[in-house]
């Protein structure tokens, strides 16, 4: 009885293995029935390059010299785009534009075709596309400190730090003859020297954003500008020397002309016991175009006595030994003030803090060259004769 039941499983067994057997060989005969199956050679390798609302695909090709055409889906197949291509005998390369994207992570599913529409195995690659909401994170570096080299001749930038992605930052100046230079900083550099520039007028730069290394689109927003105030610099007053020609005034009580520029503001200083108007003269010892100057009351007499009320300076570069006004220019006029307004010898703390500062003047744009100075006193504080003078500095926009 077993005997038989064991019969009826194997007979059983074999008729199925037939069947599956003959419906696998069936269906081979239909995929078949035109020929070998075929797949062309996938592609090697996908690398999606972002880039501006689109992407680029850079297709590397196998060797397979029966393809004909290049294929990317994405956005579940629903979208596509295909480009055909010629084979040589090496491995090519495809670059597939992809325009018109929003901003956003992307799928892509890459197949090769032959001419007879053979499809390729997929080779996947994921990219970004950058756009309207990139830029608006997106902001050009800000400066540190801004400042110049003593001398002049480099405007010196301390830049904040950069955001990620950061390639360059384009800088743009105007130079000493006026016409526009721009130069690349690179990506992250912390400091910057401009050469060649013109005073007084605009530094305007932006920063290039690659969002990431093999980006096919740069990124900016406006420029930001950004006024270079006027270059100064201190004249050396170890240059400075007394000159005193026929008509000057003297000095007198031990305050001498050189403890004008000795950079002690309490007295001495400089004081005369001439009638006004009276003047005296000395030696920068370069010939200089003079923005603004300082001069130091004699501290321990504010607002009174002999001190500067309303005066001259002027300027020669070949001034007459015999002490005329022969070779002098009147570089300005100067009148010194206290801000309270109060009246006559009274002063109050903001007075007081005003003039300890030194009292600044400034000097008429474009004023000449000169070495020699000559400051002429038309009145005083305590109205009567000699002055006194604690300290006077000048600087210079020549570089």
């Amino acid at each position: 009885m077993k005997t038989i039941k064991y019969l009826a499983c194997f007979f059983l067994f074999g008729t199925v293995v037939a069947i599956s057997s003959c419906t696998k060989e069936d269906d081979y005969k239909e995929i078949t029935k035109d020929g070998e199956i075929y797949y062309p050679g996938r592609v090697d390798s996908v690398a999606a390059q972002g880039g501006n609302k689109r992407i680029r695909l850079r297709i590397h090709l196998g060797n397979d010299p029966l393809v004909t055409k290049v294929k990317a889906f994405w956005n579940n197949s629903a979208d596509s785009v295909e480009m055909n291509v010629t084979k040589t005998t090496g491995k090519d390369v495809v670059d597939m534009l992809v325009n018109n994207l929003a901003q956003g992570t992307y799928y892509f599913e890459v197949y090769t075709y032959t001419s007879d529409r053979a499809k390729s195995i997929v080779k996947k690659v994921t990219g970004m596309v950058y756009g309207d909401n990139y830029l608006k994170a997106l902001t050009n570096r800000t400066i540190k400190a801004l400042s110049y080299a003593q001398d002049g001749s480099k405007v010196l930038i301390d830049w904040n730090e950069a955001l990620d992605g950061e390639k360059s930052i384009e800088l743009k100046y105007t130079d000493e003859a006026g016409a526009t230079q721009t130069m690349i900083v690179p990506g992250g550099a912390m400091k910057t020297e401009v050469t060649g520039y013109r005073s007084d007028t605009k530094l305007t730069y932006r920063s290039i954003y690659l969002p990431e290394p093999h980006a096919i689109d740069e990124f900016s927003i406006g420029y930001t500008e950004v006024v270079l105030p006027l270059f100064e610099r201190q004249l050396d007053k170890s240059k400075f020397a007394a000159y005193v020609l026929p008509t000057d005034a003297t000095e007198e009580w031990g305050w001498e002309l050189k403890f004008l520029w000795n950079e002690n503001y309490n007295p001495y200083g400089f004081a005369t016991a001439t009638a006004i108007p009276q003047w005296f003269t000395f030696d920068m010892g370069t010939s200089a175009s003079i923005s603004r100057f300082k001069i130091w009351q004699a501290n321990d007499r504010l607002y009174k006595g002999g001190n500067l009320k309303k005066f001259e300076v002027w300027g020669s570069n070949n001034p007459g030994a015999d002490g005329s006004w022969t070779n002098w220019t009147k570089l300005v006029d100067c009148e010194s003030r206290k801000p309270s307004g109060l009246p006559g010898n009274e002063y109050n703390d903001q007075d007081e803090g005003y003039v300890r500062a030194g009292e600044p003047f400034t000097m008429p744009a474009g004023s000449p060259k000169v070495r020699f100075i000559r400051i002429k006193t038309l009145e005083t504080w305590g109205g009567g004769d000699g002055i006194t003078v604690g300290e006077i500095t000048f600087w210079t926009s020549d570089r």
